[in-house]
């Protein structure tokens, strides 16, 4: 987790930034920065972080002011596109404590004589988030009302559209198990009962679709949650949760539960700061334990500093990824403190030449080629040529970030009382160091390990785990279960469930344990005839 002390308030204009955004692709295109510029940004920001408590935010129509008109509504950006007489500018106008009726007041009074707009108001942090002519800013800075007017910059989904490769999947044949599941070390924490069981992750991204290889996906009523029109969202939840169920793919925490709260419209082009913040509190109001954020942007906002921080306090761990430019400047929000920032690595755990590489970078995780879900109907921006494709690859420290929560989804549910700080703190000190030797800019602490977290957070050795349960399946599956307990030879030891028919088809192996332990394997496989074989590769029954 990232301890350092942010800069809150920016003062000056990036005017030696060329940040453009690819129409085509709707990715963030080029961000060039000189050295020189670097150091005149962080000296010219002044720290000044604030006490104050984030509180759950509503968004209020537009065409009302008045605090009673306040109600839900979904967390993406509205449309923009048409053309407006003045340029307008969306900031976040922090009022003067107790003096929330009088800037109501100056709000109505404006909203009659210029294009004033309200989307949220952000009570406890006396701060609504407004739209106002440019011209405006200055008047409300003056305004003796008004203690701080500070910009609602952007955040933009961190994957490459270029990477995209959808493949056409079967439901119906054997479940594949991604190379990242395997490099975080989650079927051996499968191993000793934790599967994400009882934990609630909040996928902040495009939206959920309601995939036949998900689990059921929930979200805040009267919202799109389940609506993605670009695909991110959906594959990002795959690779969290993907139940195991003798098909399609598996996620690195399978019995997990998916909530989506939907922060880009279907365009997937950008979401504000404020939407951010807004939806990751109506995570926390969903009964997220984690939060999984495949987005970010270059600059820092002083009310997400104060609201991740609050979520953190309150029980609620947030991810995000670290960044695509492959340079070493900081990607907000997963640069905050309170936030674990996720770099990407590949399956030979070689950085992503993509990954953005600085000090606040906490862990890395698979992000390159990472096969998982995809929307099973069109239209899909990213999969928009899906025809009976439902599966793809993606590159991205997008994909890097869910491996990360899917890990700590694992870890709440080994051992639920712990508290956040012992998560996080778990997969740091666990991790296997990669690049130069302890805590580095590429890797941060290293590749997130989750079994080696389990041990870390028991104290010690796992030397057996809690006894399985019939795991529940459909009308149409049986279930599977097997425990195993490995010898001081467990290397030697393989087994495989193989189908009578179907060719003889492998529907389930185990391999790889470790010595000493409880094996726990609990699985739904389509009802047929089969033979259960175990292997002692030495052949000498030890």
């Amino acid at each position: 987790m990232n301890s350092t002390i942010l800069p809150c308030m920016v003062l000056c204009v990036w005017q030696s930034i060329d940040y453009s955004v690819c129409s085509q692709n709707r990715l963030l295109g080029s961000f060039l920065l000189s050295n020189n510029a670097i150091n005149m940004y962080f000296n010219r920001l002044i720290l000044s972080l604030l006490l104050a408590t984030a509180s759950t935010a509503n968004e209020v129509p537009e065409e009302e002011i008045s605090s009673s008109s306040l109600r839900r509504k979904a967390y993406v950006i509205p449309d923009e596109s048409s053309v407006q007489e003045e340029p307008t500018r969306r900031v976040f106008v922090k009022y003067r404590k107790n003096m929330r009726s009088n800037f109501e007041a100056e709000l109505r009074k404006r909203s009659s004589s210029t294009a004033t707009r309200m989307h949220y108001d952000f009570r406890d942090m006396d701060t609504f988030v407004l739209t106002v002519p440019e011209s405006d800013v200055a008047i409300l800075k003056q305004n003796p009302t008004v203690e701080s007017v500070h910009d609602d910059v952007k955040r933009y989904p961190m994957h490459i559209p270029d990477s995209v490769q959808q493949q056409q999947r079967n439901l119906q044949q054997a479940e594949t198990v991604p190379y990242g599941v395997d490099l975080v070390q989650a079927k051996q924490a499968w191993g000793v009962g934790a599967r994400g069981q009882g934990v609630k992750v909040c996928v902040m991204d495009t939206g959920v679709y309601d995939h036949e290889d998900l689990p059921p996906i929930t979200g805040p009523a009267g919202t799109p949650f389940t609506d993605d029109g670009v695909g991110h969202g959906t594959h990002c939840a795959g690779t969290i949760a993907a139940p195991e169920n003798g098909k399609g793919v598996v996620g690195v925490a399978p019995e997990a539960d998916i909530y989506s709260v939907k922060v880009f419209s279907d365009d997937g082009s950008f979401a504000y700061s404020s939407g951010i913040l807004a939806a990751a509190q109506e995570c926390a109001a969903g009964g997220a334990n984690i939060i999984s954020m495949s987005l970010g942007g270059p600059l820092p906002n002083l009310f997400e500093i104060l609201g991740f921080r609050n979520l953190l306090r309150n029980g609620v761990i947030s991810v995000a990824a670290a960044g695509n430019f492959g340079n070493g400047l900081w990607s907000f929000p997963a640069s905050y403190p309170g936030v674990v920032s996720v770099a990407a690595v590949d399956e030979n755990k070689a950085k992503a030449p993509f990954s953005q590489f600085n000090r606040q970078v906490d862990v890395a995780a698979p992000g390159v080629d990472i096969l998982s879900t995809l929307p099973m109907t069109a239209p899909c921006q990213i999969c928009d040529q899906i025809d009976d494709f439902s599966y793809g690859t993606i590159s991205g420290t997008s994909m890097a970030c869910p491996h990360v929560a899917g890990v700590l989804a694992l870890l709440a549910s080994f051992k639920p009382e712990a508290e956040p700080a012992d998560y996080i703190r778990a997969i740091e000190q666990s991790a296997e160091d990669l690049g130069a030797p302890g805590k580095d800019n590429e890797f941060g602490n290293g590749l997130v390990q989750a079994y080696a977290a389990l041990e870390y957070l028991n104290g010690g050795p796992i030397k057996s785990a809690a006894s399985p349960t019939t795991k529940t399946c459909g009308d149409d599956m049986l279930s599977f279960n097997l425990k195993l307990l490995t010898d001081n030879n467990a290397s030697e030891t393989t087994w495989e469930l193989r189908s009578i028919v179907d060719n003889g088809e492998t529907y389930l192996v185990g391999s790889d344990y470790e010595n000493g332990a409880d094996i726990i394997v609990r699985e739904c496989i389509p009802k047929n005839c089969y033979v259960f074989t175990m292997y002692d590769s030495e052949g000498n029954g030890k």
